[in-house]
């Protein structure tokens, strides 16, 4: 046996083949609650199967947190709305404003 310490960094030629981290993980799921920058939980408490894919609830909430929104001209931290003012889901082009942020 070794002498090394049980919390020793991992190595950085092991750290280089994993996959990037999704940049909605920035934020807290408001479906699991799960805090910033740890993966999202089923409703038993156990860690998602999907490893790179939060809950639909966090992206919108990362979404909606970091980009305009080209559809309702939303400014980041607002809410997308109908022509008419009404609340509307994020819109598609919101989700696409986050991901071309987030590169």
């Amino acid at each position: 046996m070794t002498d090394r310490p049980r919390q020793a960094p991992m190595p950085a030629a092991l750290r280089a083949g994993r996959p990037p981290r999704h940049p909605a993980l920035t934020v807290r799921c408001p479906h699991c609650a799960a805090a910033p920058d740890m993966r999202c939980t089923t409703r038993t408490g156990r860690a998602r199967i999907q490893r790179l894919d939060p809950c639909p609830a966090r992206l919108a909430a990362h979404a909606t947190a970091t980009a305009c929104c080209t559809t309702c001209q939303s400014a980041p931290g607002y809410d997308c709305h109908h022509p008419d003012g009404t609340p509307a889901p994020v819109h598609d082009a919101r989700y696409t404003e986050a991901k071309g942020t987030a590169a």
